[in-house]
């Protein structure tokens, strides 16, 4: 018997030896399995990527077609339009501006909206920068003191006005009574 441990012994296979081997070959066997079926996994991965790059591909040339066609329409001139049916309504022309007479009938119309209003200039009060229109029926202050273009504001105060000036601005009532009936906020003056 001892002969032959010394050759089981010179061979590695004891019981032991035996085992692990074994366990090696199992482990060997299942490792090729497992390898087979993941390469099996991968192949249908694959094939589900080529797929899905077929459809992007397919979408691709729909959109590089629809961007072509719009080029091709851009590129086009437009087709002349015959006369529209429908002709826009043009803008009225502008009115005619107010006396100060026909203003101060119509105050309480007028009161807090935007009007133009022409007529003779009385006295300018240069400290106030506001100048007075005058009329039969009374005046209209005429505030121009917050006039966006400084050089008119200084024309109005320095210039004598002989001729009508057309005035345009917000109708308000004065804040003391005085002289004035009204009172405009100057938001352009023409003379």
């Amino acid at each position: 018997m001892g002969r032959r441990k010394s050759i089981e012994a010179q061979a590695g296979m004891g019981t032991w030896g035996r085992f692990i081997f074994a366990l090696v070959i199992l482990l060997l066997i299942s490792a090729s399995a497992a390898t087979a079926k993941s390469e099996d996994d991968l192949r249908k991965e694959i094939q589900d990527l080529k797929q899905e790059v077929k459809a992007m591909q397919e979408k691709l040339g729909q959109l590089q077609a629809g961007q072509q066609a719009m080029l091709d329409l851009l590129k086009k001139p437009p087709p002349e339009m015959a006369a529209p049916a429908f002709q826009p309504p043009q803008a009225p022309p502008a009115p005619q501006p107010l006396t100060v007479g026909q203003l101060l009938a119509g105050k309480d119309q007028y009161l807090g909206s935007r009007v133009t209003v022409k007529g003779l200039v009385g006295p300018v009060l240069v400290h106030h920068k506001s100048l007075l229109l005058k009329a039969p029926e009374g005046m209209v202050e005429v505030r121009f003191g917050k006039l966006p273009d400084q050089k008119l504001v200084q024309q109005l105060t320095s210039t004598p006005l002989e001729k009508p000036v057309t005035v345009t601005g917000m109708v308000s009532l004065p804040p003391k009574a005085g002289t004035a009936k009204l009172q405009i906020d100057a938001e352009a003056v023409d003379f």
